[in-house]
């Protein structure tokens, strides 16, 4: 009854924006216009077919930058594709877990996303028989830069896939079977939801500190996909939360960042709390790790990963 077919690969998240409101800049424009003067309300269309685009764009920039609520009013549906069920297990708790406050411990309120709406695939009745010998499952990069632990990691995958087949064939259901699956094994889920949901979401998942690993690819594939289907405005979404008005203010996180900085914790310091409150000229552990993540943050943040400085666009 044990397949003993082999690991043929591993699918990377993908993110495909489905649909959402129509003509989002020109939305806000004429919500915003028709809240401050009592002139005739204008369409979004008419604002399209009248209003420069650079006012427009403007007004969108400013919504997001000062996080006006009046992005609410706009909602997106995307399709996630090869997530997690432990990256699904934070997403839909998001509202109710986080790090809040002074002592970092409390509840974490995402505007709006009590209206978020989730639709996955389910277990109970979609068979996981080859899961592992399709590589249906995420491998951490921790585990991944750690000698003989991805070949670790899959064989354990197998063994759970075989243990999985074999309870379906003694006649237990697949329902009652997929107790078995692992966290890590992926699958496909839509997300619905507003502007001003994603900008919580993005703004504090885009932290060195909080499992950037595996909010990523989710975060990257929304923003990549309204960048390329919608408008390129939507690039200002991504920015850390140390950063407001376009600079550094301060880290959000120091207490995580004094752990990893006496070693208490073995995840490498962020690169900006490194130059601001500890100088940038001072030996800190794990530098070449630090060096190595910055690199994938500075095409992410769009940002020097130690300045917070916006990258120029002919720097190259």
């Amino acid at each position: 009854m044990t397949n003993t077919k082999t690991y043929t690969g591993i699918r990377e998240p993908k993110v495909t924006f489905l649909t959402g409101t129509e003509l989002p800049l020109e939305t806000i424009y004429a919500v915003w216009q028709q809240s401050k003067n009592e002139d005739e309300l204008v369409t979004p269309h008419q604002v399209k077919a009248t209003v420069p685009e650079k006012d427009v764009v403007d007004l969108f920039q400013r919504v997001i930058a000062q996080q006006i609520p009046v992005s609410q009013h706009l909602c997106f549906i995307f399709i996630l594709e090869n997530v997690s069920v432990s990256w699904r297990e934070q997403a839909v708790r998001h509202k109710v877990f986080g790090i809040v406050g002074p002592d970092r411990m409390g509840v974490d309120i995402v505007p709006d996303l009590d209206d978020s709406a989730w639709w996955s695939q389910s277990m109970r009745i979609m068979s996981m028989s080859e899961f592992a010998q399709q590589g249906r499952f995420r491998i951490a990069d921790t585990i991944r830069e750690v000698d003989g632990a991805t070949e670790r990691y899959r064989e354990v995958m197998q063994q759970i896939e075989n243990g999985y087949n074999d309870l379906v064939a003694m006649g237990v259901p697949m329902e009652d079977a997929r107790d078995l699956i692992p966290l890590g094994a992926q699958h496909r889920i839509s997300w619905d939801l507003s502007l001003r949901a994603m900008q919580h979401i993005i703004g504090t998942r885009s932290c060195w500190i909080l499992q950037i690993g595996l909010w990523l690819p989710v975060i990257d594939g929304m923003v990549s996909e309204l960048v390329s289907k919608v408008h390129p405005a939507f690039m200002e979404l991504v920015n850390p939360p140390c950063i407001a008005d376009g600079k550094f203010s301060g880290c959000t996180f120091c207490h995580e960042n004094e752990r990893r900085l006496d070693e208490r914790d073995s995840l490498p310091l962020c690169p900006l709390y490194w130059n601001y409150h500890v100088g940038r000229d001072k030996q800190v552990p794990m530098m070449d790790a630090i060096e190595k993540r910055a690199a994938i943050y500075r095409g992410f943040w769009h940002r020097d990963p130690y300045t917070g400085n916006p990258i120029v666009k002919d720097e190259g």
